[in-house]
C-alpha cells in the first residue's frame, strides 16, 4: 500500500478493530451487537439520563434506527426509557445497573485492543500518536457534513 494512502490504513485499522470486538463480544457471550458499543460509550456510566434525540443526534443515526435499537436493549434489561414529567413527548434513556458490568468489559476490551496495536510504541510515541489521533478528530469536527 502506497503510504500517501492513509485513509486506507485507517480503514484496515477500523476493520481489524471491528473484527476484534465481534469475536471478543461473541465468545464472552455478551448481548450486544458490535456497531452497537457507541451508545454504551454515549449513554452516562453514573445511570444518568440523556435525551433520546441527543443520543441520536450524538451518535449521528436516525431516530428510527436508535427506536429499534433502544427497545431491543430495553427488552434485554440493559436500557431504561424515560418519559419527561414535564414534557409527556421527551423521552430520557440510561443504562440500567445490569449494563454496567458489559459497558465496563467494552472498556476493557477496547483497552485490550489498544495495546496491542501500540505494542512497539515506546511511551513518548504512544503520545504523540494520542496527541495526533486527537488532532484529526478535530479537524474533522471543523468539516463535518
Amino acid at each position: 500500500m502506497d503510504k500517501k494512502c492513509v485513509m486506507g490504513k485507517i480503514k484496515i485499522v477500523s476493520e481489524v478493530f471491528d473484527k476484534f470486538m465481534m469475536k471478543r463480544l461473541k465468545a464472552e457471550g455478551m448481548p450486544i451487537l458490535q456497531n452497537h458499543i457507541t451508545l454504551f460509550h454515549i449513554l452516562p456510566e453514573d445511570g444518568s439520563t440523556l435525551l433520546f434525540n441527543e443520543v441520536a443526534s450524538l451518535w449521528q443515526i436516525s431516530k428510527s434506527s436508535l427506536s429499534d435499537i433502544i427497545n431491543k436493549y430495553e427488552g434485554q434489561g440493559l436500557i431504561q426509557k424515560c418519559e419527561c414529567h414535564s414534557d409527556k413527548r421527551s423521552v430520557h434513556i440510561r443504562l440500567t445497573e445490569d449494563a454496567m458490568p458489559i459497558r465496563k468489559r467494552i472498556l476493557e476490551l477496547e483497552e485490550e485492543f489498544r495495546s496491542l496495536l501500540l505494542k512497539d510504541f515506546t511511551d513518548e510515541q504512544k503520545e504523540i500518536f494520542e496527541c495526533n489521533i486527537d488532532k484529526v478528530i478535530n479537524n474533522i469536527n471543523d468539516f463535518r457534513f
